[in-house]
């Protein structure tokens, strides 16, 4: 199972630097993509983000969550179960050994505890900080 964080899954449907590339290594890795609460959280947020910065409409918002909506009823996307609990015991795990060098954020953090939980073949993200973290915490890299 590969692993993608919420900034390359919003190259998906918003347009921006990478998105082909996004696309490409998404065809290429041919699985479905497990999405989270967190996940959910982040792409949402990110949209409404880019609407208080008028990059996007109203209207684009309700297309895309309606497009990632039917994505994931046909599969693209997958709900794995989660154990949150593991999850924040993972997360102060890393925060305490990795953060005072990577300089890591929670929410990388959290992406991260997800991943080793669910025991993942690769981690595929851009964010610098997350990288490092899962790499220094043992998780296999995945470059687009």
């Amino acid at each position: 199972m590969v692993y993608w964080d919420t900034s390359l899954i919003i190259k998906l449907y918003v347009k921006e630097q990478e998105s082909m590339a996004v696309e490409k290594k998404v065809k290429a890795v041919n699985q479905a993509i497990p999405i989270t609460s967190l996940h959910e959280l982040e792409f949402q947020n990110a949209l409404r983000l880019k609407r208080f910065r008028n990059e996007i409409s109203e209207v684009e918002i309700e297309h895309i969550t309606t497009l990632q909506q039917e994505h994931e009823a046909i599969g693209v996307y997958y709900r794995p179960n989660i154990n949150w609990g593991d999850v924040f015991r993972i997360s102060l795990d890393l925060s305490s050994q990795h953060t005072h060098i990577t300089g890591s954020r929670s929410l990388d953090i959290l992406h991260v505890a997800i991943a080793k939980g669910l025991k993942v073949s690769q981690f595929i993200t851009n964010d610098n900080r997350q990288r490092n973290l899962a790499q220094s915490s043992g998780l296999t890299i995945g470059l687009i």
